[in-house]
């Protein structure tokens, strides 16, 4: 076994990603584990998300790693013996487009395949399930009973709490500079103060800031840092809490309740985004250079999401929450080892599902760092599946902000 000061794992990013993989290394006897963040536990990316927990993906590898995380949720709650606070209020699915009524029709039979409950219903029923929604009789609407959604820090510190049980040892306001190489194996990492941290495995779990740690190996990690964003409106008598979320992939939105308001989301229609080797140190009050209000984005997609959602015009805005996620061109994570570079490991990319994916990211890293058979095929995941790109070409970042653009199922 090794000490706190030379452990076997060092994860670098405290956010629900990094503590949801030490909360997982950490079951594992005899396994030192170190997770290093530069501020405090899940306050960056993690803290902003809408967290939307839908059961079923449109690809089978995703919804596998999503229900590892509602087994993880119960699973914390067990453990501390209070449940976490996840809404159980179901998601709603309603298209009337062709491409929305074909996206329902996968979610139905992943649904049936994975054996989740999932139902058609009608447009009045999904109306009255919704009230703020609008729709028209051709509506399909797919209802899915036992998805929810959560407070992503709650979520984050009940991992963090499991791991430090565990052995897990968090050291906070400790920024990385340098990742420690020797030949083609990584051995550590250098903290800002000059001290070294020797491991034999180092995750990079780091978020946005992932790809310029990658990049000292001479590593391109294939995704960019983009735009996410959403509106809270004031409290409104249509809105109960108890609603369920709703996805709109006509529009390229999602609405759920939130304080006794509407929270939501919708898609850029023009790239918004930033370079990774330019991000502060941190994402609090940061704003894009492009649309920093977000006016321009909620004018252009406003009249397409009031089309099922004309409740819109009797809500004024409370506010407006923008931050980063981290986009591939193919929506799927970047989790695993790079070929050619021994002792280090990338979890980030997520394309806005990190919440979501949390607890099986967290069980599939554990899996590889410990050598076990991984529970879902690491093939759509791999560091290297885009060949050779640059991190910080404008274009390749273009095509990870049009992966955004592309995104309809919340």
């Amino acid at each position: 076994m090794s000490t706190s000061q030379h452990p076997d794992v060092v994860i670098i990013g405290g956010g629900i990603l990094g503590c949801s993989i030490a909360s997982y290394l950490s079951r594992t006897p005899g396994l030192s584990v170190v997770v290093l963040e530069r501020h405090g536990l899940g306050e960056q990316t993690t803290s902003h998300a809408a967290a939307l927990l839908t059961r079923v993906r449109p690809h089978r590898e995703l919804t596998r790693l999503v229900m590892e995380t509602f087994r993880a949720i119960d699973a914390l709650g067990e453990a501390v013996s209070e449940p976490l606070p996840l809404r159980r209020v179901g998601s709603l699915q309603v298209a009337t487009s062709e491409p929305g009524r074909r996206q329902i029709e996968q979610i139905a039979g992943r649904a049936a395949e994975v054996g989740v409950a999932a139902y058609g219903i009608s447009a009045d029923e999904a109306m009255e399930r919704a009230p703020w929604l609008t729709l028209d009789q051709h509506t399909a609407a797919l209802w899915l009973p036992d998805d929810g959604y959560i407070d992503p820090y709650s979520l984050c510190m009940a991992y963090a709490v499991q791991a430090r049980r565990q052995g897990v040892r968090f050291r906070l306001q400790q920024s990385v500079s340098d990742l420690l190489q020797r030949g083609s194996r990584v051995t550590g990492v250098r903290l800002a103060s000059g001290e070294c941290i020797h491991a034999g495995t180092v995750i990079d779990a780091a978020g946005p800031w992932s790809t310029a740690l990658a990049r000292q190996l001479g590593v391109n990690l294939g995704m960019a840092p983009i735009r996410s964003h959403y509106w809270i409106s004031a409290p409104h008598p249509r809105i109960p809490s108890d609603a369920p979320m709703t996805i709109l992939p006509d529009s390229g939105a999602y609405a759920r309740p939130e304080v006794g308001g509407l929270l939501f989301g919708l898609r850029d229609e023009q790239a918004v985004f930033a370079r990774a080797d330019r991000l502060p140190d941190s994402l609090n009050d940061y704003c894009f250079d492009v649309d920093p209000t977000g006016d321009e984005a909620l004018a252009s997609g406003y009249q397409g999401l009031r089309q099922q959602c004309a409740i819109l015009d009797e809500l004024p805005l409370a506010h407006y929450i923008s931050n980063i996620s981290s986009y591939t061109p193919d929506g799927f994570y970047l989790l695993g080892a790079m070929p050619g570079v021994d002792g280090f490991m990338a979890a980030t990319g997520c394309s806005g599902a990190g919440i979501g994916m949390s607890g099986g990211i967290g069980r599939f890293m554990a899996e590889l760092v410990t050598g076990q058979p991984p529970f879902v095929s690491p093939e759509p995941f791999r560091l290297d599946r885009f060949g050779a790109i640059d991190s910080f070409d404008p274009t390749f970042i273009r095509r990870c902000a049009e992966a955004r653009a592309r995104k309809r199922t919340g």
